[in-house]
């Protein structure tokens, strides 16, 4: 499982997270619920080395993620696998190449290390076999995979940053705000493709600001304020607590 225990993360004197400890099985839904601030982003960046962890353990099965050999790279290649808030897509590049710089990145320390064999990268077979994936999952991006990257709509650059993540075949998918900027019923759509996921066995945990639509697809969930976990519990029970319906769900 992915395991999160007892975190820290600070931005100089500014603590982000707080004693974090949640966990997130393979085949389940995690959701991660809060206000702008409350350090769900953090969360997420400390998980996959993009931040420093203070104190507290970061591990993926018996694999540690934190702790000074920790880095992106690392993180990929151990199976776990970030959709970042705001895409970062390579925006002048085709819809194709980003998706096999997705499946090749995380072999590569350097961009400039892996612009050189672009043209060849095609021809790997699992590569192939993993564009033919993402392709089935997200057939727009077929339609549109010799698209320039930044002059997709929100929808579509959101499903191709999905789908860059899917290319490393991680064994576990964090998706920060996946929903942000997309109409009600495209970001249902968006949220709706993880529960496919989530049946193949991957361990998605998902910050979201639409608190219904999260809890409706997820297992689990947390809520954090301040850096802190202040509630938890089945998405059910999130659902039906006064708490909750009072701070985020209307």
């Amino acid at each position: 499982m992915l395991r999160i225990d007892e975190i820290g993360v600070y931005y100089g004197q500014v603590q982000a997270v707080r004693r974090v400890t949640l966990h997130v099985m393979p085949g389940e839904i995690v959701t991660v619920l809060g206000g702008n601030g409350a350090g769900k982003s953090s969360l997420l960046s400390a998980i996959v080395g993009l931040v420093p962890t203070a104190h507290g353990r970061v591990s993926w099965g018996e694999q540690r993620l934190d702790g000074p050999e920790s880095s992106t790279h690392r993180t990929a290649r151990l199976g776990v696998a970030l959709v970042p808030e705001g895409r970062q897509l390579f925006s002048t590049m085709t819809v194709r190449v980003n998706l096999l710089i997705g499946g090749y990145q995380h072999h590569a320390r350097r961009l400039h290390d892996l612009l050189g064999p672009i043209s060849q990268l095609a021809q790997h077979q699992g590569l192939r076999q993993r564009l033919e994936r993402v392709y089935d999952l997200f057939p727009r991006l077929h339609e549109r995979q010799e698209q320039i990257a930044g002059s997709l709509s929100g929808g579509e650059q959101q499903m191709l940053a999905i789908g860059r993540a899917l290319m490393a075949s991680p064994r576990a998918l964090l998706l920060d705000e996946p929903s942000i900027g997309l109409a009600p019923r495209l970001a249902g759509q968006i949220l709706q493709q993880l529960v496919g996921l989530r049946q193949e066995g991957l361990a998605i945990l998902l910050v979201e600001q639409d608190a219904h639509a999260a809890l409706r697809i997820a297992d689990r969930g947390y809520v954090m304020e301040t850096g802190r976990i202040v509630a938890e519990g089945t998405a059910k029970q999130l659902l039906s607590s006064e708490r909750m319906r009072r701070a985020y769900l209307g």
